[in-house]
């Protein structure tokens, strides 16, 4: 009807300018959540098609699917009536139809004839244009205008009715254009009014972050880095100013949930400089990942996985400096053949460039701290009993260039406990003499 008509109906009427451009947006956001379900994702003119009997095994059934897709339609701020058929063109006219208020999804149970025999003609595109012609002659729903003699349908009608109640009812093939992914994922989100604390950011981000985690699915690869830009409003000291907020992950991750996690601990430490109008997300790193396997019992990698996700919650947290560990250096001396790094520092510099490796003998298991000065008896070193030598001389020299010279002689030896120790023996010109214990192995 127009809109005067409508006004006269109901005063309490609110009237808004239809903007196809943001529906595509929205159906787009759509599709790119749907990925995470069937890379088989088809667009409609208002509304999202979606191929999905190969992965009910995996998501636990019709039901369990169905409740997923819609929670994360909700999150990204839409409505969707889900229907489910043995045909796309059943599922898309039980979804227009008037039970949708229902969001009954049992129909894939029902059989197509009993599905689509109440529903009216006005669900059916290309009958739209004859619903007077239609009604008059008392044909209102598609089981009635089944029931009528084809020929003459198509000789009034035209064949394009027959074609999409044939397509429905499955006895005609249907061509879908499957929906595809971007190459690069950069997405920008207008908020509908400024936003002066961060923790109104975290429902924006969840937006982009379902569709990013729906494009890495499509792609078959997970984020390793990442960049929320928040575009603040411009002020009159200043133009159009961003603040990058970047994550750095610690292993490959598409799970929207964790991600989540991981902006809310960086949002929370964070102070706006200026008030927020547009957040964008990117996708800086990205690294191959196949589908995970649903083991039956927890394995290495899974355990593997669990520490890389703690590890980056506290770097999120505290700061990528605060969580570090121990890896090699390049220095012969045992004092100075490691050092504390930050993981993302020792993640970088393996992608860059190979470890630092040198040719060294056996090291003990436990290092002490300062080397412990030994007695002799005999002219043996002599701990808890004397020592026999049972591997060695490890020959070190080095440390001239930081004032730190080590001239020094490694043995392995034994005690009459069957202790294995590292010892040392210094040479003349490293400040002094005598025998040294520095490590235990294990």
């Amino acid at each position: 009807m127009s809109e005067a008509n409508a006004w006269t109906m109901s005063a309490q009427l609110q009237a808004y300018p239809r903007e196809p451009e943001q529906e595509q947006r929205a159906l787009h956001e759509a599709a790119l959540w749907a990925l995470h379900f069937t890379p088989q994702v088809s667009l409609r003119d208002n509304g999202v098609l979606l191929e999905v009997e190969a992965s009910l095994r995996l998501f636990g059934g019709m039901a369990a699917l169905c409740q997923r897709l819609a929670a994360g339609i909700a999150d990204l701020g839409l409505f969707a009536c889900l229907r489910s058929a043995g045909t796309a063109g059943a599922a898309w006219l039980a979804a227009q139809s008037h039970a949708e208020s229902k969001n009954d999804n049992s129909a894939s149970s029902t059989s197509l004839h009993d599905l689509l025999q109440p529903l009216a003609l006005d669900t059916l595109q290309a009958a739209r244009p004859h619903l007077d012609t239609l009604y008059g002659i008392g044909c209102k729903t598609i089981g009635q205008l089944r029931r009528m003699p084809r020929a003459g349908i198509a000789r009034r009608f035209g064949s394009e009715l027959l074609r999409e109640l044939d397509c429905a009812y499955g006895d005609q093939a249907e061509v879908h254009a499957w929906f595809s992914a971007p190459a690069v994922f950069d997405v920008r989100l207008e908020l509908p009014a400024r936003v002066e604390h961060t923790d109104a950011l975290l429902f924006a981000a969840r937006r982009l972050l379902l569709q990013l985690t729906g494009w890495l699915n499509a792609h078959q690869t997970a984020i390793t880095a990442l960049t929320l830009w928040l575009h603040h409003e411009p002020t009159r000291q200043r133009d159009h100013r961003s603040t990058p907020l970047t994550i750095q992950l610690a292993s490959g991750s598409r799970d929207p949930d964790h991600l989540t996690l991981l902006l809310r601990e960086r949002l929370g430490q964070l102070q706006l400089i200026a008030p927020v109008i547009e957040v964008a997300l990117s996708a800086d790193q990205i690294v191959p990942l196949a589908t995970p396997n649903n083991e039956l019992f927890p394995s290495a990698a899974t355990q593997a996985e669990s520490v890389s996700r703690l590890v980056e919650r506290l770097q999120s947290r505290l700061g990528s400096e605060a969580v570090q560990q121990l890896c090699l250096y390049a220095d012969h001396r045992p004092e100075k053949s490691y050092q504390y790094q930050a993981i993302r520092q020792k993640r970088e510099r393996s992608r860059t460039q190979p470890s630092p490796s040198c040719t060294i003998a056996a090291r003990p298991v436990w290092l002490l701290a300062q080397p412990l000065a030994l007695i002799t008896r005999q002219h043996k070193p002599f701990y808890q009993s004397p020592l026999t030598l049972l591997a060695g001389p490890e020959r070190i020299e080095s440390g001239w260039w930081d004032d730190a010279l080590a001239l020094r002689d490694y043995f392995i030896a034994e005690n009459e406990l069957s202790v294995l120790l590292w010892i040392f023996r210094m040479r003349s010109g490293d400040g002094g003499s005598g025998w040294f214990l520095h490590g235990y192995f294990g």
